[in-house]
This record gives C-alpha cells, structure tokens and sequence, in this order.
C-alpha cells in the first residue's frame, strides 16, 4: 500500500514540475483569448474537465490522509499542491459562471 501511494506521488511531483517548466504565453496571447467566446461544447468540455479534475483533488487529499499523520516536508509540499489545485478549479469555475 505504501508503494503506491509513494508511487502516486513522484508521479504527482513530475506532473507539477512538467506543468511549472512549460513557458508562459505572453499576455497578448492570453488577451486574445480571453475575447474569443466559447461554443456550447467547448464550454460543456470545459465544465467536464473540471468535474474530473474535482473527483483527482478529491482522490488526492484521501490519499494523502493515509499517508505518515506527522507533518513532514514532503506531506506539506503535496498539501500545497492540493491547495493550488482547488484555487485553480475556483478561478476555472469563476470563469465559467462570467460566461
């Protein structure tokens, strides 16, 4: 069981240092489109994407309560992770809602 979890995590750790070392677009780009409108799939995609990505945070922080109950370094770091994770789902939602 803890091999998995293990497992879970340096995966986690790989995915958020690949998703950190991707170059930012500049912010014309980003303005560009923001003013494009979405059509009804794109935003149906859009609201299943973040269904998903709910149930993985979900799924996370159970994983994380099985791990070592001292707080550990490692524990925090994946603790944050799952933090940034809900705040970018909140601002995702916030988004949506404008539309």
């Amino acid at each position: 069981m803890k091999t998995r979890i293990a497992i879970l995590f340096v995966l986690l750790i790989c995915l958020a240092s690949s998703l950190q070392a991707k170059p930012k677009p500049a912010a014309s780009h980003l303005q560009a489109a923001a003013s494009q409108e979405l059509s009804a799939d794109q935003v149906q995609g859009l609201k299943d994407d973040l269904a998903r990505m709910k149930a993985l945070v979900q799924q996370m922080e159970t994983n994380l309560s099985f791990v070592d109950t001292t707080q550990s370094p490692l524990k925090h770091q994946f603790q944050l992770e799952i933090d940034m994770w809900r705040m970018m789902i909140r601002q995702m939602e916030r988004r949506l809602n404008k539309k």
